[in-house]
């Protein structure tokens, strides 16, 4: 009784071991059988354009969100995922994430402000103090803002000087 079953137990052991060697070699030739792509450099591409290069390379494109870039204008691409240069197989997806320009803000009034509070202002604000002149004024407190140059209200972008 024990032999036979033992003797059950290692067809189905071989059994086994030779349906997985199998589904693993027709696996890895399915996989190696795809054409595989080169990524190419994507970073301050126009969306539409890097669409239509995706496109005919034969892979998909998923636009996994949208950031402000100081560096590179509305609706196009910040970043790439993968990387350029990567090889992937065809049909896969490759990620992108969208500048939406330079972000604006409105630059505050400072005028009459002591100037330490000015820089927490303009630090909040994503702003750079820009050049700072020194002068006596009896009609403002010492170490206060007596004039800025750029007017309250305009609208900058932020980072700017």
């Amino acid at each position: 009784m024990i032999k036979q079953i033992l003797k059950i137990s290692g067809f189905a052991i071989i059994l086994f071991l030779i349906a997985g060697g199998a589904a693993f070699l027709t696996l890895t030739l399915m996989t190696k059988s795809q054409e595989t792509v080169i990524i190419p450099e994507l970073v301050g591409k126009d969306v539409v354009y890097t669409l239509e290069i995706l496109s005919n390379l034969g892979l998909n494109t998923k636009v996994t969100g949208s950031e402000y870039s100081r560096n590179i204008a509305k609706n196009f691409v910040v970043s790439q995922e993968p990387a350029p240069g990567e090889q992937i197989k065809k049909g896969r997806t490759v990620k992108i994430i969208i500048s939406k320009g330079t972000e604006i803000v409105t630059m505050p009034k400072l005028t009459g402000m002591p100037l330490q509070q000015a820089r927490i202002i303009l630090e909040e604000n994503g702003l750079n103090q820009g050049n700072l002149s020194r002068m006596y004024c009896s009609a403002i407190r010492k170490n206060s803002i007596a004039a800025q140059s750029l007017l309250p209200g305009s609208v900058i972008g932020r980072g700017a000087d």
